[in-house]
């Protein structure tokens, strides 16, 4: 069974569901990386106005404005952290998080009811997702300018770390830290705030807030192999991202969870591989274009006969691609007895 967090089990997973959305079609009236705020967020005060929190008085600020998320998929029970947006019954979180989920439910931060939640769209490349909850009525997070961090600055995370068992009765944890890093580009991912503030399995999707209780990105991983190694989204390029699933077309959508492959990774997740080098695929998504096609639990090497060893070059050359085109997938699949045999794919692009 899965915990809240599979990116806990590697040193540092990302995911993938590839399509050809951000290929560069957008219309005229999709939002520029000018506009990334949404309409309704709030404005941060001028350096003169600002006044600093506690990390008690962020916690009292946002704490009906952080959401705690559950998954149960053909791997098992997961789930994360979620951010309110917009009107209130949208949530942001990470792609990661719902991927593959056949159900997502949520709690009420206020009155503790478990909602149903669907998702809108997701951009596994960006790691975004956006949900809609039923009956939801939540609080909107207020949203700051990531553009303001700096190196050095304070922060904190806020989530729901913790096993999927427990889900329900889970308590918003805080943790403090400082801003390390900004821009940092990774695994295909760019305009990354690295941070020491640690963020824990289930923490995913939740929120790295300023210390004027301002959300300024939102967690997406860590580095497990390097201590208070740890990312977030800007929150500025979330919500560019957000702006576009609303739309409700999904952006670099194939349905393979996926993560770079090391030695002794296979031996932690029970699985048998006949080669170190590629990409394992962890999941497919139920009715995509793998499932169609047979992949599941195997090793890519190729994509669109280009090789590949980091999701983020498997996103760079579906970046390049556009909805409706075939592209053909190379892997090796590893049988029970350790024999293996490569086989392809020609998947058509979402």
């Amino acid at each position: 069974m899965l915990t809240r967090n599979w990116l806990a089990l590697v040193s540092l997973v990302a995911v993938l569901a590839v399509g050809a959305a951000c290929s560069g079609d957008d219309s005229d009236d999709e939002p520029t990386r000018e506009s990334t705020r949404p309409s309704n967020s709030t404005p941060s005060p001028g350096p003169t106005e600002a006044k600093d929190l506690t990390p008690q008085q962020i916690v009292e600020k946002l704490k009906s404005s952080v959401i705690n998320i559950n998954t149960t998929s053909p791997e098992g029970t997961g789930g994360g952290s979620g951010i309110v947006w917009g009107d209130g019954q949208h949530v942001l979180t990470n792609a990661h998080v719902v991927l593959g989920a056949a159900s997502i439910k949520v709690v009420d931060p206020d009155d503790k009811r478990e909602l149903s939640a669907r998702v809108v769209a997701l951009s596994p490349c960006d790691d975004v997702a956006l949900l809609e909850v039923e009956r939801a009525k939540f609080k909107p997070a207020p949203i700051g300018d990531s553009k303001e961090l700096q190196p050095g600055q304070e922060v904190v995370t806020l989530g729901y770390p913790g096993t999927a068992t427990d889900w329900q009765g889970q308590k918003l944890t805080v943790t403090r830290g400082i801003v390390s890093k900004l821009g940092e580009k990774y695994n295909g991912r760019e305009d990354l705030i690295q941070t020491d503030a640690a963020i824990n399995p289930g923490n995913s999707g939740g929120p790295l807030v300023n210390m004027r209780g301002e959300v300024v990105g939102m967690n997406t991983l860590t580095q497990t192999s390097k201590q208070s190694v740890n990312y977030a989204i800007s929150m500025d390029e979330a919500a560019f991202v957000a702006e576009k699933l609303k739309a409700g077309k999904n952006i670099d959508y194939l349905g393979v969870k996926l993560t770079e492959n090391y030695r002794g990774l296979a031996d932690e997740l029970g699985i048998e591989l006949a080669y170190i080098d590629g990409i394992l695929v962890l999941g497919v998504d139920q009715g995509s274009p793998p499932t169609r096609q047979g992949l599941a639990t195997d090793l890519i090497y190729t994509i669109d006969f280009t090789d590949v060893e980091t999701v983020g070059e498997i996103c760079d050359v579906l970046r390049s691609k556009k909805p409706g085109q075939e592209i053909r997938v190379d892997f090796t699949r590893t049988y029970s007895d350790g024999s293996y045999k490569d086989f392809y794919a020609q998947v058509t692009l979402q």
